[in-house]
């Protein structure tokens, strides 16, 4: 009888120990001072953009893109204009293949979202339900009562078989991103600048000039950074601030619509009304009669 030898398989990676595996939708006002641990973590934005904190230094993590924290790294994460919804699995490993990680942002293909998809919905039946931030405080999810070997050897293999495809993947440094959050919250700040200095002068006649000798920064800059941030031009919103708050006029006082409109910086009451009806629809005494008589109804 002939006898076969076979091959003798190696695992280069493994998984030894399981810590945590949840899908989090982050709020948009949310923002954690960061954590170590003695784990590997990875970090995965399903939805939206989110900025991850790691020593000192923050990058952007774009929509379909993984980060891996090293273990007894600190780290944090929050979203990034807006929203964003992200996957976090932490394991612990040994393998020194682990270390290739380091300073990359990777981007997910369809094989590996199909991974992250096993992981999570099979993870949902291996750990027992916990919110995000006491798996943060506790350090760890537990397992669920009814959970079974064979899910937890799938959620184990899914894992190791997503390290390994994830060494093929398309690679950015994280310090190409470092830059370019610095950039990004310069171009922020300049327009959340601007923004409260048109709120503060609403009421008056705003020089662009004025502006860019204010922040210190070329009128062409000030202009197209405003635009790409907002989606509008200075003027344009600065016409709708005005619109949006005699709107708030005309739904809280009795003022009369052409002292509201001088208040605003309009020296036009035609001019006024033509922009009023243009953004809302209605000439400004008929949306103050409207909104009073759906006020009236809500009384009753």
């Amino acid at each position: 009888m002939k006898e076969h030898k076979g091959i003798t398989l190696t695992s280069e990676i493994e998984v030894q120990r399981l810590i945590s595996v949840f899908y989090y939708d982050l709020p948009e006002n949310f923002d954690y001072a960061g954590e170590k641990h003695a784990g590997w973590e990875f970090v995965y934005v399903e939805n939206g953009k989110a900025c991850a904190g790691v020593e000192g230094a923050t990058y952007i993590l774009k929509k379909g893109e993984m980060v891996c924290h090293k273990p007894h790294e600190f780290h944090s994460i929050k979203p990034y204009d807006g929203k964003a919804s992200i996957v976090i699995i932490c394991f612990e490993s040994d393998s020194a293949y682990m270390d290739y990680f380091n300073n990359k942002i990777l981007s997910i293909n369809q094989m590996q979202k199909h991974y992250l998809n096993d992981i999570v919905e099979v993870g949902k039946k291996v750990f027992s339900p916990k919110d995000p931030m006491d798996i943060v405080r506790d350090g760890a999810m537990d397992r669920a009562p009814d959970a079974t070997t064979l899910q937890e050897q799938f959620v184990k293999n899914a894992i190791e078989l997503l390290v390994l495809s994830l060494m093929n993947s398309e690679v950015t440094e994280k310090q190409n991103r470092v830059s370019m959050y610095e950039h990004f919250s310069q171009r922020q700040a300049l327009t959340k600048n601007i923004i409260e200095y048109l709120n503060a002068h609403i009421d008056e006649e705003v020089n662009l000039a004025e502006i860019s000798a204010r922040f210190s920064y070329s009128l062409s800059s000030i202009k197209r950074v405003f635009k790409e941030v907002t989606g509008y031009s200075i003027i344009a919103y600065l016409i709708n601030l005005r619109l949006q708050k005699a709107k708030k006029l005309l739904q809280e006082t009795g003022m009369p619509v052409e002292e509201i409109a001088e208040n605003l910086g309009y020296s036009n009451i035609y001019y006024f009304s033509t922009a009023f009806k243009k953004r809302w629809g209605v000439s400004p005494s008929r949306y103050r009669s409207e909104h009073q008589k759906e006020k009236k109804e809500n009384e009753k």
